[in-house]
């Protein structure tokens, strides 16, 4: 029998272009909002009642410390025991500038205190640290361990000659017979730049630029170790042996979150498309803010099947949003889930593409209906949407 009161709606104008894409935008934002507390549920669920979760995680972080501490070894990471992480690339740069200005200058710099931390050294020109290490003691202690071990590219010498070229130290005249440490000039621009911050000094009648000439050091600093990380990732086998062990470990538990992400997405889903549409009469929650009502074809009140039906394809048509739940809960590691592999040769982010080429085919369709300005859902689920008045 037909509803009168959605009866009323049938002769009401379609719901309008504009107000279908801010339903799909408050839509989509209140389905993140609830996959991420689902999320949150079944991971914390999942966690206490699966073993095997518990096992990866435990095998990943004990690999993730071999890796970390073969880093450590060959001088090119620096690992701060305390916070229990490693020093960031940014300030292990700056640690490396500071000890050439404290090695160089001795009680000579403005202010020891502006000197003080676990990395910053003031024995640079009699011990060698970092890449210097790495290609003076470590690679040629560790030769056997090398994948097409190259004697030429080891030793104190060929660490030098990298860092000043990079940083046009011909040109420049940073460095004198004594590298690691500085000309005495350049030095005392630099600590005068870290203690009072001047970005330029005027010393024996010459302008030095500070400023400039730590971003020149700066970036010659990580120009070598970036290089140096490359080759002892690439051909140290101990350490590519830790990494290959510890990538398919965090393959096997992007798959189980990936898992545990779909599971919490359909949840979500219901709970957006169902639960809420099932309590409002066929509405989702932007429908309701936006005035719009959806019946079925012809006025008639919507039977169980419609509201199945829109929960199906909501569910389908909304899951690349799917990826601003990876975003918002992984941040950068979200990539990791995005490139997983499915099956065969699918990745994960192009199931998220496909329900986006789906919604323009959805666009096209409401475009060219001129009567009832219908979308892909709502032709798949027997029903029209309309304004309330």
């Amino acid at each position: 029998m037909a509803n009168v009161q959605d009866s009323e709606y049938q002769f009401n104008s379609p719901f309008s272009l504009s107000k279908r894409i801010v339903a799909y935008l408050i839509d989509s934002l209140l389905l993140i909002l609830a996959v991420i507390l689902c999320f949150q549920l079944v991971d914390m669920m999942y966690v206490n009642f699966n073993t095997r979760l518990k096992e990866v995680n435990s095998q990943m972080a004990k690999e993730e410390n071999e890796i970390i501490a073969c880093l450590a070894d060959s001088g090119l990471m620096q690992y701060d025991e305390q916070a229990g992480a490693a020093v960031e690339d940014e300030l292990q740069g700056q640690n490396f500038i500071y000890s050439l200005v404290l090695s160089t200058l001795g009680d000579d710099v403005s202010d020891e205190a502006a000197y003080k931390g676990e990395y910053i050294f003031s024995d640079m020109g009699q011990t060698e640290r970092s890449f210097i290490y790495y290609y003076a003691q470590f690679k040629p202690a560790h030769s056997d361990g090398f994948v097409g071990y190259d004697e030429s590219k080891t030793g104190r010498a060929y660490a030098e000659s990298l860092f000043l070229s990079a940083c046009n130290n011909s040109e420049n005249g940073y460095f004198g017979q004594s590298f690691p440490l500085l000309e005495r000039n350049v030095a005392v621009a630099l600590d005068r730049l870290i203690v009072n911050r001047e970005n330029s000094c005027e010393i024996d009648g010459v302008t030095y630029y500070g400023r400039d000439i730590f971003i020149e050091l700066y970036n010659a600093f990580n120009s070598v170790l970036e290089g140096a990380r490359a080759e002892f990732t690439q051909s140290y086998r101990p350490f590519v042996e830790f990494n290959e062990t510890f990538s398919s470990s965090r393959e096997q538990l992007i798959k189980i979150k990936t898992g545990e992400l779909c599971i919490a997405y359909f949840a979500g889903a219901f709970i957006c498309f169902m639960i809420v549409s099932a309590i409002s009469g066929g509405n989702s929650a932007a429908l309701l803010l936006l005035r719009g009502r959806c019946i079925g074809r012809s006025g008639l009140k919507m039977r169980w099947y419609n509201y199945v039906l829109r929960w199906i394809c909501h569910s389908l048509f909304y899951f690349s949003n799917i990826m601003f739940v990876l975003l918002l809960t992984y941040g950068r590691y979200a990539s990791f889930f995005l490139t997983c592999n499915i099956a065969g040769g699918l990745k994960f982010y192009m199931l998220c593409l496909i329900p986006i080429i789906v919604m323009l085919i959805s666009f096209v369709i409401f475009v060219f209906d001129k009567s009832e300005k219908r979308t892909l859902t709502d032709r798949l689920s027997l029903t029209v949407v309309k304004e309330k008045e």
